[in-house]
């Protein structure tokens, strides 16, 4: 049997190789069966290309720290700005994790931490929804060329190839026809699997693929609670633990136009 088969060669590469990976991911490989058959499912049961690209995985994860944080670690803005939520379901069962595209922004003082959220947002996506799968629903509406980050999407893109199998179907909503141009540059990173699971929809489209009561207010649906993490913590709070200093934090802060605490 493949999954098996892949498992045996993983402990040799365990054997020699034992400080690249995680334990967390170590046990999931030996005890989940969807954990190694996403793979082989991935290359259409190519054992050698699935084991390459798990451990591929396995050693990105370990490095980006995927295991080390929790939803609290990051700042309460990221959250925020990003409106990543997991909302329900889609019609076909599927967990919806939801996002705002027009006011994310990636500071270079605090790449690092970013791309760990976002690394953060898909692992807990990922493990709710398990071998089913989950649906993107990515809000663009009043997005334009100056608050549009396009190395977000890069970035997504680049992580998604370590959860093979997970994403089914991404809707981008209310797309400006200003970005038509950045979105065919996006579209031209993905690969034929991304691009067959890519849908434009207006928001009263979304109501084809998502019952309104698990679609937010601001989305033109019937939610009102928001599903964000609980107790999180501003950046001017926590901006020490990311090596900023006090000018950078009201430099964020001013950038996106909002107060600080007295």
């Amino acid at each position: 049997m493949s999954i098996e088969s892949i498992r045996k060669r993983f402990e040799k590469e365990l054997a020699q190789n034992p400080t690249l990976y995680h334990s967390i991911d170590i046990e999931r490989v030996r005890n989940e069966d969807w954990q190694v058959k996403r793979f082989l499912d991935e290359f259409e049961g190519d054992e050698d290309k699935a084991f390459e690209l798990l451990c591929k995985a396995l050693r990105w994860k370990k490095e980006i720290g995927i295991h080390e944080h929790d939803d609290q670690y990051f700042p309460k803005e990221f959250w925020e700005f990003s409106g990543s939520e997991i909302c329900g379901q889609d019609k076909n069962g599927r967990l919806i994790q939801l996002e705002v595209m027009r006011s994310q922004h990636i500071f270079k003082e605090l790449i690092s931490v970013h791309r760990q959220f976002l690394a953060h947002n898909m692992e807990r996506i990922d493990r709710q929804a398990g071998e089913k799968g989950f649906v993107l629903v990515t809000d663009v509406k009043g997005a334009g060329v100056s608050n549009f980050d396009i190395d977000i999407f890069r970035t997504k893109i680049e992580f998604n190839q370590y959860f093979p199998g997970s994403l089914k179907q991404m809707l981008v909503v209310d797309l400006p026809w200003l970005l038509n141009p950045i979105m065919k540059i996006i579209v031209g990173l993905m690969n034929p699997k991304l691009k067959a699971i890519l849908v434009y929809v207006k928001r009263e489209q979304l109501l084809e693929y998502v019952e309104k009561d698990q679609i937010p207010v601001w989305l033109a649906g019937t939610r009102e609670k928001s599903l964000m993490p609980e107790n999180l913590i501003p950046l001017e709070k926590c901006y020490k633990k990311f090596d900023v200093n006090e000018k950078f934090v009201d430099y964020y802060y001013n950038f996106h136009k909002i107060k600080r605490s007295a």
